[in-house]
């Protein structure tokens, strides 16, 4: 089944790619790779949450009210079922080309840096029992014109996660998406806290991850030239693949986005400790070339 399923994303354009553990270091980005906290806090420091005042929600915007979709999730609080975190237990649902699912953003142009620590288990077990239950970071293209003037097409988005992927064991997902084509990789994760972190620098996206008591690796970096100044930026979660997936294969984007998944397995806890956001460095100065 494994083998049908993957063909099945190749042939709809779906890339999937299963990578081993990354380590390379680009010189051009070590900087984000040995910084601990981010740089000094400047304005988007204004966007933080620590996520110990279940007040804090109200100042957050959700994908599905902002853009009139159902609501895909079953569970969110701040500080209440687990003190200092915000817990987020989505529905069947998945972030694959036109589809979508939760999404808690805050609004940010220009080029900003933002880093989240978080765990994800399944119900009752350190590991989802679901495919491809993962949480983490987002930076989308928002759409203004919401679900009443939706056409296929148009999702432009790039995110990191944690949970698992296409088996039973931690794993990291990032996914590119342009013009609602995506490209995902998976790649080794660990059971525990694991800090996500996304940057953007003009058209370049970084995607990295650090293990508890391990150095920031880069996971990902992607040009985007499709995306707009302005992005929702924020935390996502999505689960249980198994029960959804028809609505992919069979190509039943709109019966999907437009009517919340009631039934299916859903297994993924996300509990985010804080979630903070900077502007990146600038990029390293070119010395200027000589001329004779």
């Amino acid at each position: 089944m494994r083998a049908v399923l993957f063909a099945l994303f190749t042939l709809s354009g779906c890339i999937v790619t299963r990578l081993p553990a990354p380590t390379a270091r680009l010189a051009d980005d070590e900087r984000f790779l040995a910084e601990e906290a981010g740089p000094a806090p400047d304005e988007l420091a204004a966007l933080d949450d620590e996520f110990d005042d279940p007040a804090s929600l109200a100042g957050w915007q959700t994908f599905s009210r902002a853009e009139g979709w159902p609501d895909r999730v079953k569970q969110i609080d701040v500080a209440t079922t687990q003190p200092g975190h915000l817990t987020l237990v989505p529905s069947t649902s998945f972030w694959l080309y036109d589809h979508h699912a939760p999404l808690l953003f805050r609004e940010v142009t220009g080029d900003f840096m933002v880093t989240t620590r978080v765990r994800v288990t399944g119900a009752a077990t350190e590991v989802p029992g679901r495919k491809y239950s993962l949480a983490g970071l987002m930076a989308r293209a928002p759409h203004p014109e919401g679900s009443s003037g939706w056409r296929p097409g148009q999702e432009h988005w790039i995110f990191i996660t944690t949970g698992t992927g296409d088996g039973d064991v931690p794993q990291i997902e990032t996914k590119n998406t342009v013009r609602s084509v995506s490209r995902l990789q998976l790649s080794p994760g660990k059971t525990g806290w694991v800090e996500l972190r996304l940057v953007r620098r003009g058209t370049t996206f970084l995607l990295l991850r650090r293990f508890e008591g391990e150095p920031w690796v880069l996971a990902r970096r992607e040009d985007k030239p499709d995306m707009p100044a302005t992005l929702q930026v924020g935390l996502i979660g999505y689960t249980d693949w198994n029960s959804s997936r028809g609505y992919f294969i069979f190509h039943r984007v709109r019966a999907y986005n437009r009517r919340a998944l009631d039934g299916g397995k859903p297994d993924l806890v996300a509990r985010f400790d804080w979630i903070r956001f900077r502007r990146p460095s600038p990029a390293p100065a070119v010395a200027p070339q000589e001329t004779h």
